[in-house]
C-alpha cells in the first residue's frame, strides 16, 4: 500500500465548485454503489447534488487532497456542520437520480438522532468522500477523513456522521473508532428498494456510522 507523500491537504471553497463536481461526477457517481444500483445518472453540479456541493464547500470543514507537484485535486472529504436546531430540509432531491439514490441516503439518517446523544449540540455530518483511481491505495482516503475529523473537532463538532454504501468507506471509518447506528440491508425483502443489487459491486448496505469527536 504506498504512501501519500507528495500530497497536500487544504479547506476547499466555494471558488473550488467545478474542480470539486468534476472529480465526484468523474470519480465518486460511476463507483458509488446506490448510483450504479440504480441504473441512472446524476450530476454533481446542478439539483439536490450541486446544492449539497456548495453547502459543504461554504462550510469550512471540506477538505481536499492536491497533488504537490501538479495542484490537481486528486481526493476530496465533503462535509458540513449542523448545529442542534438548524433546519436540514435544504437539500431535497428532484431528478428522479437524485429521488432514488439521495431518497435512501434520507431515508437511513432519518433512523438516527444524533442529537439525542448526550452533550451533542453541533455536528460534522460527511457527505462525500472520493479519490481519483489513479491515487488510489495511498491511503488519501483516510487522511481525508482525519484531517476533516480535526477540523470538525477545532470548529467546536462534538460527533462526526457519515452514511456508508461501500465495503471499503467502511473499513477505513471502522479502523478509524466509528460504530455502525442503524444498517439497511437491502438484500432482504423488507430492505428492498429497488436497486440493481447485481450492478452493485457486491454491496448490499447502507449504514450510518458515528464517532466522538
Amino acid at each position: 500500500m504506498g504512501d501519500a507523500k507528495g500530497i497536500e491537504y487544504v479547506v476547499l471553497g466555494r471558488e473550488a465548485f467545478e474542480e470539486v463536481a468534476k472529480l465526484i461526477n468523474d470519480e465518486f457517481l460511476t463507483r458509488e454503489p446506490l448510483s450504479m444500483g440504480s441504473r441512472l445518472s446524476g450530476s454533481a453540479a446542478e439539483g439536490a447534488i450541486g446544492s449539497g456541493l456548495k453547502k459543504c464547500l461554504d462550510s469550512g470543514v471540506t477538505i481536499g487532497a492536491k497533488d504537490a507537484s501538479t495542484g490537481a485535486l486528486v481526493g476530496v472529504r465533503l462535509s458540513y456542520i449542523q448545529t442542534k436546531g438548524d433546519d436540514d430540509s435544504d437539500i431535497e432531491p428532484t431528478s428522479e437520480f437524485e429521488k432514488r439514490v439521495l431518497g435512501i441516503v434520507i431515508e437511513v439518517g432519518s433512523k438516527v438522532d444524533v442529537f439525542q446523544d448526550p452533550g451533542v449540540e453541533k455536528v460534522l455530518y460527511m457527505y462525500m468522500l472520493s479519490v481519483r483511481r489513479d491515487y488510489g491505495g495511498r491511503g488519501i482516503g483516510k487522511k481525508l477523513v482525519q484531517v476533516t475529523m480535526e477540523r470538525g473537532k477545532d470548529l467546536g463538532c462534538q460527533l462526526a456522521f457519515t452514511t456508508i454504501t461501500n465495503v471499503l468507506s467502511g473499513r477505513i471509518f471502522a479502523g478509524l473508532g466509528y460504530e455502525t447506528r442503524y444498517t439497511l440491508d437491502m438484500s432482504t425483502p423488507e430492505g428492498d428498494r429497488g436497486m440493481d443489487l447485481a450492478a452493485m459491486d457486491g454491496n448490499r448496505t447502507v449504514r450510518i456510522m458515528t464517532k466522538r469527536l
